[in-house]
């Protein structure tokens, strides 16, 4: 059975809160980040940048921020950049090298350098971090054929007709 969008998104955050320093997990457009400080840091938040169709896969993209709350004399923004860069490097690492949740999903994270950009003060909250841009997630992916539209083609009549039903044919 293929993975979905929700499975990918559902193994990121499941493998960002298994990380002993990680105490929050979002997803979503980089302006759903909730900075209203009901949310505990540290903060893995997971942009979806887009996905490639391709032969047999389905490539995920996306971004990943890893921050946490600076204090307002900017004294510990050292640790929280050590810190932070620690969780998306482990983050990247269980991907790449497969540790604990290996043998659970069919995920493959490209074999590729992945670029990690500091942030500082960003967003309402005094926070800083790393950005992870284009951690990409490639999935085995069968195109099936299926008529989820409920309508065929007739090739007599030359029309459309309701089919009433909806039927899935394997590849």
């Amino acid at each position: 059975m293929n993975k979905t969008y929700n499975n990918v998104i559902d193994t990121l955050k499941c493998i960002s809160l298994s990380h002993g320093l990680v105490h929050s997990v979002s997803s979503g457009d980089i302006d759903n980040i909730d900075t209203s400080g009901a949310v505990k840091y540290p903060l893995v938040h997971i942009v979806p940048t887009s996905v490639n169709a391709d032969a047999g896969a389905l490539t995920f993209n996306f971004n990943i921020l890893a921050m946490d709350l600076v204090e307002p004399d900017e004294s510990n923004e050292q640790d929280v950049l050590s810190d932070t860069l620690i969780i998306l490097t482990e983050i990247i690492s269980e991907f790449k090298n497969g540790g604990k949740f290996g043998g659970d999903y069919d995920y493959l994270q490209e074999n590729k350098a992945l670029s990690l950009e500091p942030f500082t003060e960003r967003f309402d909250n005094v926070v800083s971090g790393w950005n992870c841009n284009n951690f990409n997630i490639t999935i085995p992916y069968t195109y099936n054929a299926c008529n989820s539209f409920n309508y065929s083609y007739d090739e007599i009549t030359r029309q459309f007709r309701d089919d009433g039903n909806i039927s899935c044919l394997d590849g």
